[in-house]
């Protein structure tokens, strides 16, 4: 009975977690662009019928059609167009990481006061990790789909020359090629932060 209730007020605190990191990231989003969120949709959902009929016949087909349809969108809409203004995109991958990183957290909370390293490091990891399966779309700059946040941040800058004294609009084609690299190398340090939260050595008996 005491496992059972503990299991539920740790899937409570992640449920928690999960929602104030969602709230923080459409927070950040909304500040940097002007304008808050109005909309929220589910097009994994909206899918699903069309989806379970194709895994039922090709699931080889289905999973990258399912891997691609984002779970929820959180977005602002211009009433005066159909375009969102700005939207985060949680992709299947992107919500199990966020869930992931809600459920180490939880669990460190089960464990008593006076692990600020370890929190300090869960906190920082967390963000890290997040940052790096965070997809955005801004409207101002990249109307042709949601991309990794940096490179649409770095479009934005692009878009907008006054923001800085570097020219983003030559320094980017350079880049392109490395932004796969960089998104792994930064979830790879988000993934060792984590570890390094997480971790306790066996204390000798």
């Amino acid at each position: 009975m005491g496992r059972c209730s503990e299991c539920t007020h740790v899937a409570a605190r992640s449920l928690a977690v999960f929602a104030g990191l969602v709230v923080v990231e459409a927070t950040l989003m909304a500040a940097a662009v002007g304008h808050g969120p109005n909309a929220v949709t589910f097009p994994l959902v909206e899918q699903f019928a069309l989806l379970t009929t194709l895994w039922g016949s090709n699931p080889a087909a289905a999973l990258p059609l399912v891997m691609q349809q984002p779970v929820f969108v959180i977005a602002h809409n211009d009433p005066a167009g159909s375009v969102p203004t700005w939207g985060l995109y949680y992709f299947p991958f992107t919500f199990l990481v966020h869930l992931t990183i809600a459920v180490l957290t939880a669990w460190h909370w089960r464990h008593p006061a006076g692990h600020r390293r370890q929190l300090g490091l869960l906190v920082v990891g967390g963000a890290v990790l997040a940052f790096a399966v965070t997809y955005t779309r801004l409207a101002s700059c990249c109307t042709g789909g949601p991309g990794w946040a940096l490179e649409i941040w770095l479009l934005a800058l692009a878009f907008d020359p006054t923001s800085t004294l570097l020219d983003w609009a030559a320094i980017i084609p350079r880049l392109r090629a490395f932004y796969s690299y960089l998104q792994l190398a930064i979830g790879l340090a988000g993934i060792a932060l984590l570890i390094a939260a997480t971790w306790r050595p066996r204390q000798k008996r």
